[in-house]
């Protein structure tokens, strides 16, 4: 009888999540507000943490850090 394996889940990891955060508000506030996002190194954030910079297209930027918690 053949059981069902267990697919292994592929990890994520802070570089794969910022790449999809970037898509997921870039898409997002170029269509409703001409606003934009990109990753902290394309944006010049001096900072060794990867991580979002949005802007909203009204002249608010908000800048959101990625770090992977250590709490299983």
């Amino acid at each position: 009888m053949n059981t069902p394996r267990k697919r292994k889940r592929r990890r994520l990891t802070e570089r794969s999540l910022e790449r999809k955060l970037v898509n997921l508000f870039d898409n997002f506030f170029s269509r409703r507000s001409g606003g934009w996002a990109e990753n902290f190194e394309d944006a010049g954030v001096l900072t060794g943490n990867r991580g979002v910079v949005i802007s909203v297209g009204n002249g608010q930027e908000f800048q959101l850090t990625i770090v992977e918690s250590t709490r299983r």
